[in-house]
């Protein structure tokens, strides 16, 4: 009876696989879909929307701070209906809402509007949430930690190499037209949804109600998490601006930051899966170190060459934080994934507006204090990495 049981179960595993398979392949296309327009969003602010360069740059923060903020709000929530309604139904939706809103800010006419639409996408921006919620549902518990890490992976990876492939598209097609194709490849998505099967395998453990002591193994990790985040997109408004002041003409603006985030991209992609046992246990805080001294260095950068070379140095080395970051059993919860992702949210939101703040009109020293700030950011992710891993061990 007991084989029986045994070969039955692992049958159920094989067939939930797939599922598996099918969310990592959902979570890379949505960051690719969402992380278009990253790379010419302060060019298409410009170029189509009238505001200045550097106010370009100020908006574009503005407009990722209302976007990742707002599902920094939402992702808890959309966790708790995952746990109420069920992914799949939840999952329909979503797609949905971001379909109707990219095809808003494809048509705006100023900067008032865009910024309105990503407020109300924000609404919608429980897909990454709720993909990390259906692999905490469908995995087993001993190969969770290992699963969420694919998931990071494909998503961080998605979101650092869509930038690249955005800019490149929009040099064809236009900034409008790519951001329109951010909506079909959602209309593209529903078949994997569908094929999915979220409901909870009968031979996993029951997962307890969220609770006080969940919250509290999980608010260090978030910690480490919005510092990671934050230094890992926080230039990305501001490649432009930097690279018309170290002598890029306006013209070539859109290819060169199509290289340097391609370059980025591609590098933090063969780096992840190195890194990521690499860099695991108290080995992180080197490499957040690290990357502290990188980002620093870059402030000196005196050439376009140069400065793509520190960028992509800086996505090597930042490679193996998130996977490394993420996980442990509370995970396995909607609302406990759903803080998890807040966090990476936050992160998210804050570098850029932190680093366009700071950098304010661009006349020296700001960009030196913008650098400064966020290394100092990453040096405080390291901190709060140490306590955390000590604790574990």
């Amino acid at each position: 009876m007991s084989v029986k049981l045994s070969i039955g179960a692992l049958s159920e595993w094989m067939r939930e696989m797939d599922t598996l398979k099918l969310a990592l392949v959902a979570q890379f296309t949505v960051s690719i879909a969402f992380g278009l327009m990253q790379s010419f969003m302060p060019l298409f602010i410009n170029k189509d929307l009238g505001e200045s360069l550097i106010s370009s740059t100020y908006w574009s923060s503005v407009s990722n701070f209302a976007w990742f903020g707002g599902m920094a709000i939402t992702a808890p929530i959309w966790g708790w209906i995952c746990d109420k309604v069920g992914t799949k139904r939840v999952l329909i939706i979503v797609l949905a809402g971001n379909i109707l809103t990219y095809a808003g800010m494809a048509f705006s006419v100023n900067v008032i509007q865009l910024v309105a639409f990503r407020i109300i996408q924000s609404l919608f921006g429980g897909l990454s949430t709720i993909l990390f919620v259906v692999v905490g549902i469908v995995s087993p518990p001993k190969m969770l930690r290992e699963q969420l890490g694919y998931q990071i992976a494909g998503s961080t990876i998605g979101n650092l190499v869509s930038p690249g492939i955005g800019g490149a598209i929009a040099s064809f097609l236009g900034y409008r037209m790519t951001i329109l194709m951010q909506g079909v490849i959602f209309v593209a998505l529903y078949p994997l949804i569908l094929k999915m099967k979220t409901a909870k395998p009968a031979v996993t453990e029951t997962v307890d109600k969220f609770n006080l002591a969940d919250l509290k193994s999980i608010l260090p990790v978030a910690g480490a998490l919005i510092c990671a985040y934050a230094c890992i997109g926080f230039i990305n408004p501001t490649i432009p601006w930097f690279l018309s002041s170290l002598g890029v003409a306006s013209g070539s603006l859109l290819l060169w930051t199509t290289i340097t985030t391609i370059l980025n991209g591609i590098a933090y992609a063969i780096a992840t899966p190195i890194l990521t046992k690499r860099a695991s246990g108290r080995v992180l805080v080197v490499f957040q170190v690290l990357a502290a001294v990188v980002i620093e260095a870059t402030a000196f950068a005196l050439n376009p060459i140069v400065f793509i070379v520190f960028r992509v140095g800086i996505g090597v080395i930042q490679a193996g934080l998130p996977a490394n970051l993420l996980g442990g059993k509370s995970a396995t919860k909607g609302q406990g994934m759903g803080l998890l992702n807040s966090a990476r949210y936050i992160g998210t939101a804050i570098g850029p507006v932190i680093a366009s703040t700071i950098l304010g009109d661009g006349a020296p020293p700001k960009p030196f204090y913008m650098f400064s700030a966020i290394a100092g950011i990453s040096l405080l992710s390291a901190v709060i990495t140490y306590t955390t891993r000590a604790n574990e061990d």
